[in-house]
């Protein structure tokens, strides 16, 4: 069952039917019934019509040496009677003309069935009324059932024609009675992952309020869940970044007390680096999960977020030597900032570290009629398409730790990335760089025009603003 509106519907609609086609049987046989009744009385008409007129032509039969041919009475349906007059003694005296010329049944007063001219006849036997003659009323069955038929269908055919007009009133009053079902699971599905308030049960039906109080229960323990989720969080962050800083502070002053310091000891701060960057990584990545981002969304200049993550890295783009570039067009988007920073961090540091000495790389932000592209490209080792869908795997890293750029890491940057995406409702992809090699990671999200009036004069000039787009270089 996979609609209860359709099977109610279903259901309900046989029930209809059988309780239509019952009363429709049981009206058919007693509309026969009825139909029987109205026949034979019109053959008993028929027999005052041939007593009022027949007697009086008895002296004009009687002066004539074969039978009285007249014409037989016919209605409206095309149904006939035909009759026979018949002295005491047996002889026929008269006809009509579709009578054969003896008589057809035994006279014996009453109603019955009889066969000639190769039909069958409903046949009426009764005395004249002056106990002369007989008179013989007959009507061919068949026409007399068509005729009852006709009549009776005519009632029949609006209680057929109206079940699929129940069936769509039926339809309508189900959508209206499961509008209810309908509100709350539009209400459950409009609600973004941090809303865990409880389902008002106000002005609910019965039969929804258990469903409701459970959903309740179920967000409860969800608050809960994620409300330990994030003191975890706070509470790892200080139990791990402390040891961590104190470790720090220990093995540097250990490379000064050293002349010159072993090369453990260098192992040991890279060691050091390393488990620090990796604890930041893991509880980035936490903070980012949909089911756990806690962040508000609002109009952010990405332009601006972009270059500002460009200031934030030139120190390490001046320690490599690296050539960077900035075009674009004034672009807002709906997001988090500080998710949004930890993209551009991730997709620029990747760039960074992947990028030989003396490389390019380029960030550019583009916008697209409805949308905004964001584009991170380098001219470094790039990633082979057959492994473009695994390096958004958490802890998986292109080469494993001897990737060829000799630069440590812990495969959760891009994982990071795609989160951020997912939040957003954007779309990542990877392909070959505009620079002949590397990477060119280009994330499209959907454009935002209420951000303000920067935003609004870049909607409205966005044609000007594209000529004069702007083109940065830092070397």
């Amino acid at each position: 069952m996979k609609s209860i509106r359709g099977f109610l519907v279903i259901v309900l609609l046989a029930i209809v039917t059988l309780a239509n086609f019952a009363a429709a049987l049981r009206g058919y046989l007693g509309s026969m019934d009825e139909a029987e009744r109205l026949f034979n009385q019109r053959m008993l008409q028929q027999v005052d019509l041939l007593n009022y007129t027949l007697p009086q032509l008895r002296e004009k039969i009687a002066a004539r040496a074969d039978v009285l041919q007249l014409p037989a009475r016919t209605s409206d349906a095309e149904t006939s009677l035909e009759f026979q007059w018949v002295a005491q003694d047996g002889q026929l005296l008269a006809r009509s003309a579709a009578m054969p010329e003896q008589v057809v049944v035994p006279l014996v007063e009453g109603f019955r069935f009889f066969n000639f001219h190769h039909y069958r006849w409903h046949v009426l036997v009764t005395p004249s009324s002056d106990k002369a003659s007989w008179f013989i009323v007959a009507e061919r069955a068949d026409q007399r059932y068509r005729l009852a038929e006709s009549m009776i269908l005519q009632a029949v055919y609006p209680m057929v024609l109206a079940i699929p007009v129940i069936g769509l009133i039926i339809w309508w009053v189900l959508g209206v009675g499961l509008k209810p079902v309908t509100n709350l699971a539009r209400e459950l599905r409009q609600r973004e992952a941090t809303d865990l308030h409880s389902l008002d049960q106000q002005d609910m039906p019965i039969e929804l309020v258990q469903l409701a109080q459970s959903a309740n229960d179920l967000l409860r323990r969800l608050d809960a869940s994620f409300a330990r989720e994030k003191r975890f969080s706070g509470d790892a962050a200080h139990e791990l970044r402390t040891p961590i800083a104190a470790l720090k502070i220990h093995c540097e002053n250990l490379l000064h007390e050293l002349h010159p310091a072993p090369a453990s000891v260098e192992k040991l701060k890279l060691g050091i680096e390393r488990m620090s960057y990796l604890v930041e990584q893991i509880l980035l990545l936490n903070r980012t999960a949909p089911d756990h981002f806690m962040g508000s969304f609002e109009p952010i200049n990405l332009t601006q977020l972009a270059k500002q993550a460009i200031v934030e890295q030139s120190e390490a783009l001046e320690l490599k030597q690296h050539q960077i570039e900035f075009n674009g067009d004034e672009c807002w988007v709906s997001g988090d900032r500080a998710a949004l920073i930890s993209l551009l961090n991730n997709l620029l540091g990747n760039a960074i570290k992947y990028t030989p000495d003396g490389g390019r790389i380029a960030i550019n932000t583009w916008l697209r009629g409805r949308d905004v592209v964001l584009e991170v490209m380098d001219n470094g080792p790039g990633i082979p398409d057959a492994e473009r869908e695994r390096v958004f795997d958490r802890f998986y890293r292109l080469g494993g730790d001897r990737h060829n750029s000799k630069t440590t890491g812990c495969g959760l940057g891009l994982s990071i990335v795609q989160q951020v995406v997912d939040l957003h409702g954007a779309h990542i992809a990877l392909t070959q760089s505009r620079f002949g090699q590397g990477l060119l990671v280009m994330v499209t999200f959907a454009a935002s025009f209420a951000a303000g009036a920067d935003a609004k004069n870049t909607h409205h000039n966005k044609l000007s603003d594209h000529k004069a787009s702007t083109n940065e270089t830092i070397n």
